[in-house]
């Protein structure tokens, strides 16, 4: 009887050891499957390295503090802040998790950042309620700040930019880090000790940074760091997009951080005023002269501008290669590129406008401009020197 039950645990230990194995090899390239609980591998996660510029940004959002004032996260420029979910009314897990949170508020006592705990039952939790829900935590607006406002709004800020899920019926077991430079730099769970050490360390760490980690590689758990889904009907918001480059490469926008670009959007077979707007950006590049400040021209009518096709037209209007990108991309992208990243119509297929874009070296839209006026033009000019001089991604919201 104990040599069968040694058999099976032999054959038990065999199994299991070439499931890891096959696991082992079945892991893609860049994800670190962590071999073990400790404070810096928290078990079961994964950590993904990343371009620090990939990394989703954060884009700027006002709510209701449990004072009943205005909440602008502007307020938070050049610092780092962690981002949580609850609802007052559960007695439970949202009790838990504000625990922990208060426990990291104050081992962090001396670190410059700030906790934001944000409301997914808008209809019940008024500034009034709270109010009270911070006192009992001791929490004040400036170090914690309880937060409500309109559904959307919440949705916008959570579903939108972090990714999560927003209703009562589902508790968000992460406390999400965003650093001085508004990206959304990692996710730890709370409810993990480990987890919590690991938060503690980068955290300390995401606070003490004095300059942008431009061309850093960053070890996250944000699953959506650097991704983009393959079904762009599944992303409710285009905050970043790839396009095809008229040398069949690829141009994503989240590789132009640290750069300010102007962008346009015009089709190749246009005889009027895209060939005008070609003519002006031809000599707006040399213009330009020393500056890096790069052109991205964006193609309406992608069945026709081919890559080849983009590449005569780059050719004929002499354009640098280093300087002025022009891009293609599939039908159903490119409308939703102008409209959501550029707040502009681009229509596919025979569609055209005057507008520059101004993007600024953290991937934000500053501006659009007439180039065909002249004091427009001036303008445009003048925030692309304001954008270079800018040294953090929040320096604009100062202004």
């Amino acid at each position: 009887m104990s040599k069968a039950i040694s058999t099976i645990l032999w054959v038990a230990v065999a199994v299991i050891g070439g499931f890891m194995l096959a696991r082992s090899f079945s892991t893609g390239p860049n994800v670190v499957e962590l071999p073990g609980p400790s404070a810096e591998n928290p078990p079961g996660a994964k950590i993904v390295d990343v371009p620090w510029e990939h990394l989703p940004s954060i884009d700027r959002f006002k709510l209701t503090d449990q004072n009943g004032d205005e909440f602008d996260s502007a307020k938070l420029a050049g610092k780092a802040y962690a981002v949580s979910f609850f609802f007052a009314e559960c007695p439970s897990t949202c009790r838990d998790l504000n625990a922990q949170v208060q426990r990291l508020n104050q081992q962090l006592k001396n670190t410059d950042i700030t906790f934001v705990s944000v409301s997914v039952d808008p209809e019940r939790d008024t500034p009034e309620i709270l109010n009270r829900y911070a006192q009992d935590y001791g929490a004040t607006v400036d170090r914690w700040a309880f937060l409500t406002g309109q559904m959307y709004q919440l949705k916008q800020l959570g579903e939108q930019q972090f990714r999560v899920v927003i209703d009562r019926d589902h508790h968000n077991d992460n406390v999400l880090l965003v650093d001085k430079w508004g990206r959304y730099r990692d996710r730890f769970k709370w409810d993990d000790p480990y987890d919590m050490k690991r938060f503690l360390a980068k955290a300390k760490a995401v606070a003490a940074e004095t300059e942008v980690p431009l061309k850093q590689t960053i070890s996250t758990r944000n699953a959506m760091a650097g991704h983009q889904p393959a079904d762009l009907n599944t992303v409710p918001f285009i905050r970043e997009f790839r396009l095809t480059t008229s040398d069949n490469g690829t141009f994503y926008s989240k590789d132009m951080t640290g750069s300010v670009w102007i962008a346009n959007f015009f089709f190749t077979s246009c005889p009027t005023i895209c060939q005008k707007q070609a003519d002006y950006l031809q000599g707006l590049q040399n213009r330009l002269g020393d500056q890096p400040t790069k052109i991205v021209s964006i193609t309406t009518d992608p069945v026709t501008d081919r890559p080849e096709v983009l590449a005569k037209y780059a050719a004929d209007h002499a354009a640098d290669a280093s300087r002025w990108i022009f891009c293609t991309g599939e039908s159903a992208l490119i409308p939703r590129v102008g409209a959501e990243f550029f707040s502009a119509a681009a229509k596919s297929g025979a569609h055209h406008a005057s507008d520059l874009f101004v993007v600024d070296r953290w991937g934000v839209v500053r501006g659009k401009f007439d180039w065909q006026d002249s004091t427009a033009e001036a303008k445009m000019l003048e925030l692309i020197e304001r954008c270079w001089e800018e040294k953090t991604p929040h320096d604009y919201l100062q202004q």
